[in-house]
């Protein structure tokens, strides 16, 4: 690292952070979206999951490789080639006429990410060598990672306003080529000065594992045991066992094994995947729950998630500064509650819950979140090699994502599954004018809520209106159901970094 490089360490951090909001917006720009693609491309809801979820499937798949090519062929190289990638499946994505394509375009978007996002983060390693500037940097790029997936449903309301859905990948190209440029201007190359070799067999054992594990938890709630789900659920288990034993024994692993008897790496990595559990699950079902239960339009809807984005980038922001003066271990504890408090409160809500109390919840849980993330991804660094930062951060990255995957699969999964079982019980308990509507119009509405308001815009207003009723507090009901999930699984977290988690993190990685 040159001496300039130094000297304008803090514009890297801004290119650096340009780059992974790009990114992170894209993890749930598409959510509100959603009912737009169901109406325009027929996408059923299981379609839909797969919209969202193929992005991460990659994205958490590719993560590890991602990261250590970093470490060997150089860092800034990684960033620009995943730069290239993104931009290609976002130019598919945006001329896409079919669910299918589109699906896998979202796929090819999430391989760029994974060489996009850790990049970012062990770049940042290598500029921010003080510890306590390091810690503010982190702050700042877990500010912009949180910041970006609560607003993605803003910037994609704004687009859908005024435009098609195709908007939303329309606009990744040009922002991509202004990040590289750049990039390319300012952030300096680094990389493991030993130019360790590459395991291979890790890499591949882990990417194709991941993606099975994944693939499993999306697939179960909807197929159950099945051929498919069991065919994947054997192969996760036996891939990642493999890349578990190859790791142990290989001469420079992929993902040092030891690194897991570190208490700190351990809580750490839990941390990070509790905080995008909690923020991706709730942010896939609030988008509809806005605009098809309480009546929003796609920008309203978007910028209703403004407190949250705010708690959070202002919590992360100031994260490091209150560890210093109460302790790691107290500020992730305080965060974890306060995400917990947020999604217990909002596990209450009613179809006409007034929005002042919505944004209360989350702004509670916004500044949970912004108080967790840069103390959990300060906690995963610290206890890696400086030389290794790429790997660090591709750990880090990856058990977000796999948080982030679980959160969508499982809260979805418990929406779904209430969801119909209301549907079914309101239906045995309605009037004729409900139990006499035609079948196609019943199974629509126990297909999902955004399939019901589909066919519910067709009936005459005397049947519409107690169909829509049923299938909006179904809605509600599944989502509190599944906001009460999220909120038992953060407070366990909060109970484990009470006993786990150092109160000094640079101490306890020294």
């Amino acid at each position: 690292m040159t001496p300039a490089a130094g000297d304008r360490r803090w514009l890297v951090l801004l290119v650096l952070s340009a780059g992974l909001a790009l990114i992170s917006l894209d993890n749930t720009i598409v959510n509100v979206a959603l009912p737009r693609l169901q109406e325009d491309l027929g996408a059923t809801t299981a379609q839909l999951q797969w919209v969202v979820d193929a992005y991460s499937v990659l994205f958490a798949g590719s993560l590890l490789l991602a990261g250590s090519l970093g470490d060997r062929f150089g860092r800034r190289r990684m960033l620009l080639s995943g730069l290239v990638v993104f931009t290609a499946g976002s130019l598919g994505a945006a001329v896409m006429t079919d669910v299918n394509g589109l699906t896998a375009c979202r796929a090819v978007m999430g391989v760029g990410a994974a060489f996009i996002m850790p990049s970012t983060l062990s770049i940042l390693v290598q500029v921010f060598t003080d510890p306590r500037e390091r810690a503010k940097a982190i702050g700042v790029w877990a500010a912009v990672a949180g910041v970006g997936v609560a607003i993605g449903p803003i910037v994609g309301g704004i687009l859908l306003e005024h435009y098609s859905w195709h908007a939303i990948f329309w606009v990744n190209p040009p922002l991509s080529i202004a990040v590289m440029i750049a990039a390319l201007l300012f952030v300096p190359e680094s990389r493991d000065p030993s130019r360790p070799q590459l395991d291979v067999r890790g890499a591949m054992l882990s990417s194709a594992g991941l993606i099975a594990l994944v693939l499993t938890v999306i697939d179960l709630p909807d197929a159950g045991v099945s051929v498919f789900t069991l065919s994947t659920g054997l192969a996760a288990v036996l891939l990642l066992g493999g890349f578990v034993w190859w790791e142990r024994r290989a001469p420079r692993p992929l993902l040092p094994m030891s690194l897991f008897g570190s208490r700190l790496f351990v809580v750490s990595v839990i941390c990070v995947g509790l905080v995008y559990f909690a923020l991706m699950g709730a942010m896939f079902f609030l988008p509809q729950f806005l605009q098809l239960v309480q009546g929003m339009t796609p920008l309203q809807s978007g910028l209703s998630v403004l407190p949250g984005a705010g708690g959070l980038l202002l919590a992360s922001l100031f994260s490091s500064s209150l560890a210093e003066w109460i302790g790691s271990r107290r500020t992730v504890v305080t965060g974890l509650t306060l995400v917990t408090v947020g999604l217990l409160s909002m596990s209450f809500l009613a179809p006409g819950s007034p929005y002042p109390f919505i944004g209360a919840c989350l702004g509670l849980m916004g500044i949970g979140l912004g108080l967790t993330l840069p103390q959990a991804t300060n906690g995963v660094l610290s206890t890696v090699p400086r030389e290794r930062s790429g790997m660090g951060s591709a750990v880090n990255d990856s058990i977000g994502e796999l948080g982030g995957s679980f959160g969508v699969a499982i809260l979805g999964a418990m929406l779904s599954i209430t969801y119909r079982g209301s549907i079914d019980a309101a239906i045995a308990a309605a009037g004729d004018t409900i139990r006499e509507a035609p079948t196609a119009v019943v199974e629509a509405v126990r297909e999902s809520l955004a399939s019901a308001t589909i066919v519910i815009a067709r009936l005459p207003q005397d049947v519409a209106a107690p169909v829509q009723q049923v299938a909006g507090e179904a809605f509600v009901t599944g989502m509190g159901w599944a906001l009460l999930i999220g909120a038992l699984v953060t407070a366990g977290g909060a109970v484990l970094a009470w006993r786990w988690f150092p109160d000094h993190v640079a101490a306890a990685a020294e």
